[in-house]
């Protein structure tokens, strides 16, 4: 006895094209866990001769890159942002927003005069 399916019923299809490609994912991971290498090689940090003891993680993630440079660099801005912007009040964010869009806005006005006049 064969049995036909039929491509113009749309449950069959679906149920189709989804075991056969359950049955590609699981043939593919099989083949893949057969052959990936049972070896794990570790290769230790150079830090100038130090043990990698010496610090606390391997390589600095990027919070802690992003707060090394608030700290050090930014420290005003850093300031004016929380004590200005982050108040809680949606009016105190706002006007300072919009202060900054307005100079931005000058700004492009001015250049955007300069440049016609270079002209």
């Amino acid at each position: 006895m064969t049995h036909s399916y039929s491509l113009n019923d749309p449950l069959a299809t679906t149920i189709l094209v989804f075991a056969s490609m359950s049955i590609s994912f699981i043939a593919l991971l099989l083949v893949y866990e057969s052959l990936k290498s049972r070896v794990t090689r570790e290769t230790q940090i150079y830090l100038s001769g130090e043990p990698e003891e010496v610090v606390k993680e391997a390589s600095p993630s990027v919070g802690n890159l992003y707060w090394g440079f608030i700290k050090k660099f930014a420290r005003s801005i850093f300031n004016t942002l929380i004590n200005k912007v982050q108040t809680g009040s949606i009016h105190e964010w706002f006007s300072f927003i919009s202060s900054w869009l307005g100079i931005l806005i000058l700004l492009a006005v001015l250049m955007s005069v300069l440049y016609l006049l270079a002209r």
